[in-house]
């Protein structure tokens, strides 16, 4: 028999299943009270960008300390592949349920099944395991006041291991080394400033295996417009790589949207290298101040991504369930290092890693009228102090 707290639990689980249509109302229809908390969270400074539309409901920062405690909350964290943030989530939502933590490792052990090491499942699945395990033989979790000792015949607990922070890993992955690699070909989307193959290329990036030098071809097969093509490739900060994008409707009938494939291959050819392990950083995700023009950005096919615990990005689901981060702050100062960033600069930037690829997309987009932005890309960034060794 439950428990009256955990009947109580229950039921607060039930309500909000039920209610759950309020996350995502249609037009016209008014937001949950916590999503509009987290929108007024991203409205506390001046320069941030100001936005009223439907899917602007939708989005949520995807910290663990921060989601909404909700099923868009739950994979925007989950996506993430970093079980720090999914403790953290977890552990709000026992206290949303009466509850406490009575035995981390308890909490430890329950956090890889819904990230990348077991999971991710589902809000819905998480409450019933939490509720399960609230009223088993041997609780890690109960109502609040009531932690007791457990019965000998359980077990301790001890052999859970201490959970990573994020799943890449610094010894594993093979580093793409934009600073000193020579650009043989800067022609992104026929853009130029190169002619021939409408593709940049870069040499001397990388070898995998040891000793085997491979080359990193960056291309579209979508219609792209830019602002400025000079810009495009290795430009004023030669450590990184840049992509100039025009915004929606510049020129007339342009979505503002390009969709960017990476691909890792053998020196002048197009057979692929399949790297064990690789980051993939974008910098400066920002917006234009008085302006509706801010970047988004999303990722297809990675392992997981990593963001400043005190993100300024907002996280939405795309209709094919990728994660897209869209800007909050404006004219966030372009870092000149990828592995030195000011609190500003590691809150508006995600790196991706990607495991046992030859390839992947990002999709990049500028939404507003009027000139584009600037996208900065890098193999390497501040954010990898979050990736096991």
């Amino acid at each position: 028999m439950l428990h009256l707290g955990a009947l109580a639990a229950l039921f607060l689980v039930l309500a909000r299943a039920s209610s759950s249509s309020d996350e995502t109302c249609a037009d016209g229809q008014k937001p949950s009270p916590r999503m509009s908390l987290l929108q007024a969270r991203h409205a506390r400074s001046a320069g941030t960008i100001h936005r009223a539309t439907p899917q602007s409901r939708l989005t949520v920062n995807p910290s663990g300390a921060a989601a909404p405690l909700d099923d868009i909350g739950y994979h925007a964290v989950a996506d993430r592949c970093c079980q720090a943030e999914m403790k953290e989530f977890i552990a709000r939502e026992v206290l949303e349920l009466g509850m406490e933590v009575c035995i981390e490792s308890g909490l430890n052990g329950i956090v890889p099944y819904h990230s990348c090491g077991k999971g991710p499942q589902s809000f819905d699945a998480l409450n019933a395991n939490l509720l399960k395990d609230s009223t088993s033989k041997c609780p890690w979790l109960a109502n609040t006041g009531l932690c007791k000792a457990l019965d000998p015949s359980c077990p301790t607990f001890a052999d859970v291991p201490p959970l990573p922070d994020c799943g890449c890993s610094i010894s594993q992955a093979v580093i793409l080394d934009f600073e000193n690699a020579a650009m043989v070909q800067n022609n992104f989307g026929g853009k130029g400033p190169d002619s021939g193959a409408q593709e940049m290329r870069f040499k001397n990036i990388g070898e995998y295996p040891a000793g085997q030098p491979f080359e990193v071809v960056m291309s579209t097969s979508d219609r792209f417009e830019s602002w400025n093509p000079s810009s495009n490739g290795v430009t004023k900060f030669p450590k990184f790589v840049n992509i100039a994008l025009n915004g929606a409707g510049n020129p007339s009938g342009f979505s503002g949207e390009v969709k960017v494939q990476v691909s890792f291959v053998k020196p002048g050819s197009t057979t692929a290298v399949v790297l064990p392990e690789v980051f993939f950083a974008v910098f400066d995700v920002d917006g234009s101040p008085g302006l509706s023009r801010y970047q988004t950005l999303s990722g297809k096919g990675y392992a997981g991504y990593v963001t400043d615990v005190n993100t300024e990005l907002e996280a939405s689901k795309t209709a094919d369930g990728r994660t897209q981060f869209t800007a909050t702050q404006v004219n966030v100062l372009n870092p000149t290092d990828p592995m030195t960033a000011s609190d500003k600069q590691r809150q508006s930037m995600v790196m991706y890693f990607y495991k046992d690829v030859s390839s992947f997309e990002i999709n990049l987009g500028v939404l507003g009228a009027g000139s584009g932005r600037n996208f900065n890309f890098a193999g390497k960034c501040a954010l990898m102090d979050r990736c096991g060794a």
